[in-house]
């Protein structure tokens, strides 16, 4: 009460006009010594809360609305960095995905501290779009219980906290996640890279085995063979290729 009303100290109008000034403790009334009361088990609670960095923060204060208020700037900052800050904690709620790889509660354990800390900001998200949230977020392998998780008359009343716990003994009863160990994607890794050696060598090889047939082939060339081993030197000058109208007037002729 005393943090969110606040609290003045009781002050009094001298006799003859003037400023206010403080009342002497000796001259409150009940409901002034109420007030006090209730402030002072505030800001025992708000100290006994503190440690000594924070403490150096508030220990010029007695009223313990400014020293709340000055806390909740100095942690949540001020109204513009709040904002700021709830843009970013919406957008990694929007970006949360859940691995394949990834043990559900890791999973819960990242969207509820997103949840906490948009609730502390004073944004908190409403129980049916945390669970929807959760359901989108899930990868194939919890198909089939989200299908009955929605199919379940009893879906649209359930709190997030049930719906996590039937998540959590479904993955309990599937058993351990199974992932390749390291020495599994060394040995991969390993088979793959020789896998590529051996493509390269029998590349190389029938490289070789061509440069080595053309050469074979121009060396038959340059010493006028045929490719039939035919001496190419010793056969007669070609002909003069004549259309066939000059080759039947010569005939003629």
């Amino acid at each position: 009460m005393a943090v969110e009303d606040g609290y003045d100290l009781p002050k009094m109008t001298p006799g003859g006009g003037g400023e206010e000034v403080l009342k002497p403790k000796a001259q409150w009334n009940a409901q002034e010594f109420e007030a006090s009361k209730w402030n002072r088990k505030a800001m025992h609670a708000i100290l006994c809360a503190m440690d000594k960095n924070q403490y150096k923060l508030i220990q010029n204060t007695r009223i313990a609305k400014e020293a709340w208020d000055i806390l909740e700037i100095a942690h949540e900052g001020t109204e513009v960095v709040k904002d700021s800050k709830l843009q970013v904690l919406q957008t990694q709620f929007e970006m949360l995905k859940m691995k394949e790889n990834e043990c559900f509660n890791d999973f819960k354990i990242k969207l509820m501290d997103i949840v906490n800390q948009s609730h502390q900001l004073g944004d908190p998200y409403s129980n049916r779009r945390i669970k929807q949230k959760i359901m989108r977020s899930l990868p194939d392998r919890f198909e089939s219980k989200v299908t009955a998780l929605e199919e379940n008359s009893g879906y649209k009343d359930m709190k997030p906290s049930e719906v996590i716990g039937r998540l959590l003994a479904y993955e309990s009863r599937k058993g351990p996640i199974s992932t390749p160990t390291k020495k599994q994607k060394g040995i991969a890794l390993k088979a793959s890279k020789d896998e590529k050696e051996a493509k390269k060598i029998d590349l190389d090889e029938d490289l070789a085995l061509f440069v080595k047939r053309f050469n074979k082939v121009m060396k038959f060339r340059r010493k006028g063979f045929g490719s039939k081993g035919q001496d190419l030197k010793k056969k007669g000058p070609f002909k003069k290729f004549e259309p066939r109208q000059e080759r039947t007037e010569r005939k003629g002729v």
